[in-house]
């Protein structure tokens, strides 16, 4: 991998991050990896892969790699697990849709 152009997402190489789990996972070998393009948008990044830009970097799902595409997921080895979170304003007033979905997520919270 050291050597393919890499498209990664710039959240996932910020070195601000405490304990980056994506730097991490590279450990020492991180700064010798050719990054040549970074994204906010996964899908762009999926259209740079089309146009033969790089490999991008992303979590799974995230690109469609269904059977209709051209592009496929290959997971990392040992397995890389990315937590996330949903972050809200305290005191604020949610749509009823919006309170839906934060109900469910707090139930799949517990089921994690």
């Amino acid at each position: 991998m050291i050597n393919l152009p890499l498209l990664c997402s710039r959240q996932a190489i910020d070195s601000t991050i405490v304990n980056n789990e994506f730097t991490g996972w590279f450990g020492d070998m991180f700064d010798q990896l050719n990054i040549v393009s970074t994204f906010n948008l996964a899908y762009n990044a999926g259209l740079m892969v089309k146009e033969n830009v790089g490999y991008a970097l992303t979590l799974d799902s995230i690109i469609n790699t269904s059977e209709k595409s051209d592009l496929c997921f290959i997971p990392f080895e040992p397995e890389l697990i990315a937590k996330h979170n949903i972050v809200w304003r305290k005191d604020h007033s949610f749509s009823k849709a919006a309170q839906v979905f934060l109900d469910k997520a707090k139930e799949l919270e517990t089921t994690f």
